[in-house]
């Protein structure tokens, strides 16, 4: 367990690109009807995005492929209920793609619901996890919930209560030299 969560911490993002032009765009309209930006910041805002496709070129390279595929599918359903591509829809008919895949009820994905799902998780991590893995951007998810991020140093008193803190992001640990 300890080598796989190293093994996350310390994957490098790759320089190549993992998603189309093309595709991200898709990906950002679809993260921006997850968490949309409101009087607060949305998912994009947030770099859930970016923390995607840094996850998809490194830990979780083996899900690129469904990725790809799973996309495809929403714009194929859009095209199919509203005559166009998904990002260039209003948001009421995002939604309606969305709440499609979220049941699972698409003829473009048989594994409609769980892909929906998995991209929901993935963009709910890019807005709430650690800054290093390439979201929360800013600190946006911590400052959202007033998390005030891995303090060191806390007392007790602390726990299971509200803090009047800046978050902070984790520094990693120098390394020593062997």
């Amino acid at each position: 367990m300890e080598s796989d969560e190293k093994s996350h911490r310390d994957a490098a993002p790759s320089r190549a690109a993992t998603l189309t032009r093309n595709e991200k765009r898709l990906l950002a309209a679809l993260a921006e009807r997850i968490f949309p930006a409101t009087d607060t910041p949305g998912a994009v805002d947030a770099g859930a995005v970016d923390y995607i496709e840094r996850a998809l070129a490194g830990p979780c390279a083996e899900l690129l492929s469904s990725y790809r595929k799973g996309l495809r599918a929403v714009d194929r359903c859009a095209r199919r209920k509203f005559g166009g591509k998904f990002a260039r829809l209003n948001d009421a008919d995002k939604d309606a793609v969305l709440a499609d895949f979220a049941a699972g009820q698409t003829p473009e994905a048989k594994k409609a619901a769980e892909f929906f799902e998995t991209v929901r998780c993935h963009v709910l991590e890019g807005i709430f996890g650690e800054p290093e893995y390439g979201g929360n951007r800013g600190l946006i998810g911590w400052r959202l919930v007033g998390f005030p991020g891995q303090q060191f140093g806390y007392p007790d008193a602390y726990i299971d209560q509200q803090v009047d803190l800046s978050p902070v992001a984790a520094d990693r640990p120098q390394q020593e030299e062997e």
